[in-house]
């Protein structure tokens, strides 16, 4: 059995909470309304229950808010000109 097959028995179990996972995901969330709204980011935000759910979302959102974070950091570099 591989290390990758191990993390992935895992995916069924629920997201403890509190836990930091459930931290993570939280300020995950807040980022993404945001960035799409509330409700968007509500509706997506409720269909995770379980790790593997979690693994998936953090998966989906990090590129978007990469992207979005320079996005940010350019535009304060070029004295907050779009």
């Amino acid at each position: 059995m591989s290390q990758t097959t191990s993390l992935h028995e895992r995916d069924h179990e629920p997201v403890p909470d509190p836990s930091t996972l459930m931290g993570l995901l939280h300020v995950l969330r807040k980022a993404h309304i945001e960035l799409v709204g509330e409700e968007v980011a509500h509706k997506r935000f409720s269909q995770v229950s379980s790790r593997g759910d979690a693994r998936q979302y953090i998966n989906e959102l990090m590129p978007h808010l990469a992207k979005e974070r320079e996005k940010r950091r350019q535009q304060r570099h070029s004295g907050g000109k779009k």
